[in-house]
C-alpha cells in the first residue's frame, strides 16, 4: 500500500478539531449553562457546580489542546507527542527495510560490555582519587553504581556512552553478568547485579574470540543425531499433512491380523521389520513428542543431511545471531548460578533480553534476594505486557512478608517484549510483516484495546497505593515503551491524562461535577474510540450511562465499568463474564512465534506443583479509584447450586437462585504460587530433563526449516508444507476469529485513519470499512 502525504502532519489535528468544534451537539452550551462561565477543564477546585456544561470529544480535544498533558504523562505539547508519534512510525518503516535495527528494544546493552581495562587507566581518564571510586575500590564509589542503577538500565546505558572510561571503572563496583558469554564483565562486586545480553551479528558471534561457538556446533550436531536417529528407526511415511485420519490404526490392525504360517521366509522378515517400525513409532512419540516424530517422518530422506541443514540455517553474517534452545537453557541457568552466589548482597538486579526468563523466574529470584530493592525487566523475549499484574502482586507479596528490619522493594522498571513485525527482505510469503507492539499478529480490536487501558487502569492504581518508583514515571521504560505501541496518536496518554486528573479530583474531595465527568470522559473515550459512536455521546451517554454500569470478571475477581468488557462478554449471564484485560492476558501468554513458548516447555519439569488457576496475592488498588475498578471477590470454587424442588403436581417451587460472582473462571496463566525456592532450580535430574526438552524443539526447529525445503510447492496431490499446516510458530487457538471485524491497529493503518478519517462519523467510518475503496485491519 502507497504510503499517503502526511498533509501537514499534526496540523491536521487543528483543522479536525476547527470543524468539529462548530457541531450542532455543543450548541446547548448557552441555553443549559443559564450565563455562568466556561466549564472547568478538569481544575480541582471545590465548587458548587450545579449546571453540567456540554461535553463530547471533540470539547475534549479542545481541552487537551488548550490545557495539555497531566505533569504526570508528559511535559511536552500535544502537538510534540504527535510528531513524536510519526517519529516513531518512520522508525517502524526504516526498522523493516533493515536500516534500523535497534528499533524496538529499550536499551543497548553492548555499550555495558565493552572492555575498558581499569588498571592501566592514564590519570587525565580519571582524576585520583576519583579513579578509586569508580573502580568500586570505596564504600561510596559502590554506592554511586547502587544510585545510578536504581533509577534505570538508561542510566548505565548513557554514562557508557557517554564516558566509556567512567563507565569502565564503575562497572567493577558492580556485577555485571554477560549472558551471551556466560561470564561476569570483571571481578564482580558491589549491590547491582546486571544480567545483559548484547545482540551481535551472525558473523561477530563466529569471529569473536569470547563467544564459544563450540556449544552451538554442539547443540545443531545433537539436534541431527535425532532427526536422523528418528528417521532410519520410523522410516518415511507420507507427509503428515497428507494422511488420511485412522491410517495409522488401519496399519496396526493388518499387522495384528497377519498370519506368520502362511508367510515365507521373506515376508517373515518384512513383517519383523515392520513390527520394529512400529515399535518405534510407539517409543520415539514418548520420548521425542509425537510432533516431531511426525515432521522427521515426512522427510523424504537424510541424505546430505549435516550440509543440507547448515546451508538452509545458517544465517547471514549480517544476521542476528540467535541462541538455540540448549544454550540459551546453559546460559540462564549461569545467570541463575550467578545471581544464587550474590542473593543476599543483591540491592539491584536489572534483567536485559534474557532467553527463556519468565515470570515464575522472576518470581523464585526476587523471592530468593532478601535485601532486593529494585527490580528491573527490559526486553526479556518471554515476558510480556500482562505480566506487568503479577509482577506487583509480587512485589505486594514479597513487601508483606519482610520483617521491619528488612528493606522494601521499592521501584520497578519495566519494558516488555515489543513486536517489531518481520524485515520484509526476511519475512516468510504471505507472512503479515507490520508491526503491531503488544502482539506479533493482529487481535480482535474489541478486546485487545479495552484490555489494554484494563491493564493500564490497575498499573496505575497499584503501584499509586504501594508507592511504587519508576515503573510510571514519566520518562522511565515502561511509558517509553506506552509511546511506542501502534495506538493512534494521543490515545494511550490522553487516557492516563483522565485518569490522573481524576485521581486528584477524588484526593480533594471535589465538589467540581463538571470536572469530575469531564475527567471521567476523557477516561473512557481512548477505551470506547472506534469501537462504539462518539458521535452522539452529548448528551444521552454522557449524562445518563457514563459510569453507570459496574461489571463482574469471573477470570481475576475484579470489577470493572463496563468500558472495559468487549461487547461479546457484556451479553454473557453475569458470573461468567471475562474482563477484556482477562483475554488480552491470554491471548498473549498463547503467543508461540519466535519460541514465545518454548521456555514453558523447557521448564515444566522443574515445577510440578504449579498450576496455572492458583490466585496471587491481589496488591491493593488506591482508593480513589474504586468508582472505576474494585476487587470484588477472591473466593475461587463455586457454590454447589441448591437442589431443585417440586411440589405435589410436578412444578418447580422454591426461590429462584441467583448465581454468586465468584472467580471460578480463570483464563490466563500468571500465577506465581507453588514454585520451588532458587536452590530447588539446581537439581541435575530436572536439568538433565530440562536439557532434553531444548534438545527436541530444537530439533523441531530444524526439521521445520527442512520441510520448507523439501515441500515448498503443491505436487501430487500433496500440498505445499507451509500451506498444509498451521505455521509452527503460528498464532494457535487464540487467534482464530468467525467474528472478528474489527482488528488492532499498525502503524501504516493506524496513520491512515488519524490523517483521513478524523472528519468522518461512526457511521461514515463504519461504511467505508466495508466499502472496497479501503479494506483496512482496524479503525477509530
Amino acid at each position: 500500500m502507497a504510503k499517503k502525504k502526511r498533509k501537514g502532519g499534526p496540523n491536521l489535528m487543528a483543522e479536525a478539531l476547527r470543524s468539529q468544534s462548530t457541531g450542532s451537539d455543543l450548541n446547548l452550551k448557552g441555553k443549559m449553562s443559564s450565563g455562568r462561565g466556561n466549564y472547568s477543564g478538569g481544575s480541582s477546585s471545590k465548587t458548587t457546580e450545579s449546571v453540567i456544561m456540554p461535553y463530547n470529544a471533540a470539547a475534549s480535544m479542545k481541552r487537551l489542546q488548550q490545557k495539555g498533558f497531566h505533569k504526570k504523562v508528559s511535559n511536552a505539547s500535544v502537538q510534540s507527542e504527535i510528531a513524536q508519534w510519526y517519529a516513531t512510525r518512520d522508525e517502524s518503516d526504516k526498522y523493516r527495510k533493515g536500516d534500523l535495527p535497534s528499533f524496538g528494544r529499550y536499551a543497548d546493552a553492548n555499550e555495558l560490555v565493552k572492555t575498558v581495562d581499569v588498571a592501566v587507566l592514564q590519570q587525565h581518564q580519571i582524576q585520583y582519587p576519583i579513579r578509586g571510586v569508580f573502580a568500586g575500590l570505596h564504600i561510596f564509589g559502590q554506592i554511586l553504581a547502587e544510585n545510578l542503577a536504581f533509577a534505570g538500565i538508561s542510566n548505565l546505558v548513557n554514562l557508557a556512552k557517554a564516558y566509556p572510561e567512567g563507565w569502565g571503572g564503575l562497572s567493577q563496583g558492580m556485577a555485571v553478568f554477560d549472558v551471551s558469554i556466560r561470564a561476569f564483565r570483571g571481578l564482580p562486586s558491589g549491590y547491582v547485579f546486571v544480567a545483559v545480553t548484547p545482540k551481535v551479528s551472525y558473523g561477530e558471534f563466529m569471529r569473536n574470540p569470547d563467544f564459544n561457538q563450540g556449544q552451538e556446533r554442539i547443540a545443531m550436531r545433537n539436534a541431527i543425531n535425532t532427526i536422523t536417529d528418528i528417521h532410519h528407526e520410523c522410516g518415511t511415511s507420507i507427509p503428515f499433512w497428507a494422511k488420511v485420519p485412522g491410517a495409522q490404526v488401519q496399519e496396526l490392525e493388518l499387522l495384528e491380523a497377519a498370519d506368520l504360517a502362511e508367510m515365507n521366509e521373506e515376508e517373515r522378515k518384512e513383517y519383523i521389520r515392520a513390527l520394529r517400525r512400529e515399535a518405534s513409532n510407539l517409543w520415539h512419540p514418548r520420548i521425542h513428542g509425537k510432533k516431531l516424530v511426525e515432521m522427521v517422518k515426512s522427510l523424504p530422506h537424510v541424505q546430505d543431511f549435516a550440509e543440507r541443514v547448515a546451508a538452509l540455517s545458517e544465517p547471514a553474517p549480517s544476521q542476528e545471531y540467535c541462541m538455540s534452545r540448549q544454550v540459551g537453557l546453559s546460559t540462564t541457568f549461569t545467570t541463575l548460578i550467578g545471581i544464587y552466589n550474590r542473593r543476599h548482597t543483591i540491592r539491584v538486579l536489572h534483567f536485559h533480553a534474557t532467553p527463556m526468563l519468565d515470570r515464575r523466574l522472576v518470581a523464585i529470584v526476587a523471592r530468593a534476594c532478601p535485601n532486593l530493592k529494585m527490580l528491573g525487566i527490559y526486553d526479556c523475549p518471554d515476558i510480556h505486557l500482562g505480566d506487568i499484574i503479577c509482577l506487583l502482586d509480587l512485589i505486594h507479596e514479597i513487601n508483606s512478608s519482610r520483617s521491619c528490619d528488612q528493606p522494601r522493594i521499592q521501584a520497578l522498571d519495566f519494558y516488555p517484549r515489543y513486536n517489531t513485525g518481520s524485515l520484509l527482505g526476511q519475512a516468510k510469503p504471505g507472512d503479515d510483516a507490520n508491526a503491531y507492539g503488544l502482539s506479533s499478529k493482529k487481535l480482535r480490536s474489541d478486546a485487545q484495546q479495552r484490555g489494554l487501558f484494563g491493564i493500564l487502569l490497575q498499573v496505575v492504581l497499584k503501584s499509586k497505593r504501594m508507592n511504587l518508583q519508576l515503573l510510571m514515571d514519566r520518562n522511565a521504560a515502561f511509558m517509553t515503551y506506552l509511546s511506542k505501541l501502534p495506538f493512534l496518536p494521543l490515545q494511550i496518554f490522553s487516557f492516563l491524562d483522565g485518569l490522573y486528573r481524576y485521581l486528584d479530583l477524588m484526593a480533594t474531595r471535589s465538589t467540581d461535577k463538571n470536572a469530575i465527568k469531564q475527567a471521567l470522559y476523557d477516561i473512557l473515550k481512548p477505551v470506547r474510540m472506534g469501537l462504539e459512536s462518539l458521535d452522539n455521546d452529548w448528551h444521552n451517554f454522557y449524562l445518563h450511562e457514563m459510569g453507570q454500569t459496574m461489571m463482574f470478571c469471573s477470570s481475576c475477581g475484579y470489577e470493572y465499568l463496563e468500558d472495559f468488557f468487549a461487547q461479546t462478554a457484556r451479553t454473557a449471564r453475569p458470573h461468567t463474564r471475562l474482563c477484556a484485560a482477562c483475554t488480552l492476558r491470554l491471548w498473549l501468554d498463547e503467543e508461540c512465534d519466535s519460541g514465545k513458548r518454548d521456555g514453558k516447555e523447557v521448564w515444566e519439569p522443574f515445577f510440578p506443583k504449579w498450576h496455572h488457576s492458583e490466585f496471587n496475592a491481589d496488591a491493593p488498588l488506591h482508593q480513589h479509584g474504586e468508582s472505576l475498578i474494585k476487587l470484588k471477590s477472591t473466593e475461587a470454587v463455586r457454590p454447589p447450586s441448591p437442589a431443585t424442588q417440586f411440589g405435589p403436581n410436578g412444578n418447580v417451587i422454591g426461590p429462584r437462585y441467583v448465581e454468586p460472582l465468584v472467580r471460578d473462571n480463570k483464563i490466563h496463566n500468571d500465577s506465581l504460587q507453588n514454585l520451588p525456592n532458587l536452590l530447588g532450580m539446581f537439581d541435575p535430574e530436572l536439568l538433565q530433563e530440562a536439557q532434553h526438552r531444548a534438545l527436541v524443539i530444537d530439533a523441531r526447529k530444524t526439521a521445520d526449516v527442512l520441510l520448507r525445503d523439501f515441500y515448498p510447492r503443491a505436487k501430487n496431490d500433496i500440498k505445499a508444507y507451509k500451506d498444509g499446516t498451521s505455521d509452527l510458530e503460528g498464532q494457535g487457538l487464540a487467534r482464530e476469529r468467525q467474528d472478528m471485524c474489527l482488528v488492532s491497529h499498525s502503524f501504516d493503518t493506524a496513520a491512515v485513519f488519524f490523517e483521513s478519517l478524523q472528519n468522518k462519523t461512526f457511521q461514515e467510518l463504519k461504511a467505508y470499512r466495508n466499502s472496497n475503496q479501503w479494506n483496512p485491519t482496524g479503525f477509530w
